[in-house]
């Protein structure tokens, strides 16, 4: 397994993108690198597990979100609930607001 710090040195930084002042950090490297990927998912269920004890659900918003919540889900035991903007998934769906 590869420690956090090995899964960190994965992901590549982009200064000023997609605006100058943003730092933005791309994580598809570790989706190549199959290792990678259950590494991070196997800190992030530790980590989740330390700090939220038993849990319900996971839920992942979005792109990134869907990339990892369902893994995390998996490995926990529990389901995986998308969220996306109105209109965005097909069939029933909950809907809720909230401010920020």
């Amino acid at each position: 397994m590869y420690s956090v710090e090995q899964v960190k040195a994965l992901v590549r930084e982009y200064p000023d993108f997609p605006s100058e002042g943003v730092l933005f950090r791309d994580i598809f490297p570790i989706f190549q690198d199959p290792e990678a990927v259950r590494s991070l998912v196997a800190h992030l269920v530790e980590q989740i597990r330390a700090q939220a004890g038993t849990v319900d659900a996971v839920v992942g918003l979005d792109a990134r979100g869907f990339l990892l919540g369902p893994q995390i889900a998996g490995a926990l035991g529990v389901g995986f609930a998308p969220v996306r903007k109105r209109g965005k998934l097909p069939g029933r769906v909950v809907q809720a607001t909230y401010a920020k």
